[in-house]
Order: C-alpha cells, then structure tokens, then sequence
C-alpha cells in the first residue's frame, strides 16, 4: 500500500508545530528568547522531521537518538540556551509539551477533516490556551514577592544585586522595543572597566564620539521616560549581555537586557538597586 506525503506539506505542518513548542518551553522556563531565535530553531526541527521521511534506511533506535538531538538543539538555539542544566530541563519540557499539544490536537479534531485551515486553528487555539495556563502558573507562583535576587552579567563579569518588581514600570526601549528595567549607577559599577565607566558619566559626549570596542558593545543611547505626576526626562541607557532573575523557585532569563542608569539612589536603604520592568515577568 502507497501513501503520497508532500514534503513541503510536512514542512509547514512540522515548522508550525516546533515553534508553537519552543515558544511554550521559555515561556514555562522563564526564558524570554527573541522570536528570531525561535524561528530558527523551528526550521531546525522541521528539516529533521524531513529528513527522517527521505531517508527511509533509518532504524528505529537511531531515529529515536536523532530526535533526541535535534530536540536537544531547537532548545538550544530556540531558547537561547547556554548552561548544560537548562538544555536538560528544556529538552525534557519539550517532550512534555509535545505530548499535551498532541492530546490537545487530538481532542479538537476529533471527527473533524484534516484541512490546513482546521490545522492552523487548532495550533493557535491550543497555543493560546497553554500560554494562558502557563502564564497564570508563573503568576500563582510568584505572587505578593516584590523583591528578588538579580544577577547581571557583561564581558565575563557578573553583578549580583537585588530588584525591585514594579508593575508600574512599563518602560520600553524605542529602539529595540524591549522591557527597561532602571539600575542605581554604583550598582551597575561592578560590571564596567574604569574606562567605560568614564565614558558613561560623560554620556552626552561620548554617544557617537567614542570608537572603544567594549563601550560601543553596549549599544548606548539615551531614553526619554515620564513618571506619575509630570515629571519626565532622560536616562541613559546601556544593553548587558544576560540578567538572571531568581524569583521564589522561578529563574527568569533575559538575554540582551536594556537597563537605565540612575545617577541618584532609590532611597530604598539598601532593599534593592535595581527597579525591573513590569513586562519582563
């Protein structure tokens, strides 16, 4: 008996469901990957999917150790993954998630054609509906805990300080349209080569002016904010290269984070040195 499959059918259909997943996977590990990334680790899983269908001289254990790897590797390079122990956790909740998604499309296309139309509907209804699970999960756990430990990391060195959660921070980087979180300048001081931090009191001056490799890796420029009850200006504005938000039992990792730089202290007697974005949870 013959069966015709259309690769470019099990592409899509494959593509659609790898992101759906790795969307998901740092969404439930706390990892906020930029959508590139998750696109790329999509393609990755469905050229596999692919691959395995063209050549039919697999055996089964070897198909089972090459989707293990090729989940292995979505993860990390969907997720933004560097550390051993999170690819583990992130391979594993891939599979998990896999399995709920496949009982989820189960469920909903019950007696139901198998159009692309109904495929596309389902993907998203069964998205959203772990999305909002997820999302309340991670509410639930976190709730009524303000401040927590961050640690920020730049060039190798790390900064471990405390933030604050501000929900009424909603600050957002017009370049980049990411989440700013603002720091205390001495707090950020650990992190920064005595040259830099030069070129960093002297701001206005040195955007545009200065070609040092590592204050150029910083991407600096300026943001303009308002607070409640008029008051506005603006900051300067720096990207590091990872933070680590260690809330209650949640890590949250953010990659590339915008902060701003506040010259004067929070007057917060020491409780916290940096104020994190309310979007970035």
């Amino acid at each position: 008996m013959y069966r015709e499959i259309y690769i470019d059918a099990v592409f899509v259909t494959n593509f659609l469901m790898d992101l759906v997943l790795l969307r998901l996977t740092g969404m439930l590990l706390g990892i906020r990957a930029v959508w590139y990334r998750s696109l790329l680790g999509a393609v990755i899983g469905s050229l596999s999917s692919c691959l395995i269908l063209l050549i039919s001289s697999i055996r089964y254990p070897a198909v089972v150790v090459f989707h293990v790897l090729t989940a292995a590797v979505m993860a990390k390079v969907g997720c933004q993954i560097r550390s051993r122990g999170m690819l583990a956790r992130a391979t594993v909740t891939l599979y998990m998630l896999a399995f709920l998604c496949g009982g989820l499309w189960e469920v909903l296309s019950a007696g139901r054609r198998g159009t692309l139309r109904m495929f596309l509907l389902f993907t998203g209804v069964s998205y959203v509906f772990l999305a909002l699970c997820v999302r309340g999960y991670r509410r639930w756990q976190t709730k009524g805990e303000t401040v927590c430990r961050v640690l920020l990391k730049a060039w190798g060195e790390t900064a471990d300080v405390r933030g604050f959660y501000d929900t009424g921070n909603l600050l957002l980087d017009p370049l980049t349209n990411r989440p700013v979180s603002i720091i205390e300048e001495q707090a950020l001081a650990a992190l920064l080569p005595p040259a830099v931090q030069m070129e960093l009191e002297n701001m206005e001056e040195t955007v545009g002016a200065c070609d040092d490799p590592l204050w150029e890796s910083l991407h600096p420029h300026f943001i303009v904010f308002s607070s409640v009850g008029g008051h506005g200006g603006t900051l300067p504005a720096v990207t590091l290269e990872e933070m680590c938000i260690y809330r209650g039992e949640q890590t949250i990792y953010v990659y590339h984070p915008v902060v701003a730089l506040s010259r004067t202290p929070f007057h917060s007697k020491g409780k916290y040195q940096i104020i994190l974005n309310g979007k970035i949870m």
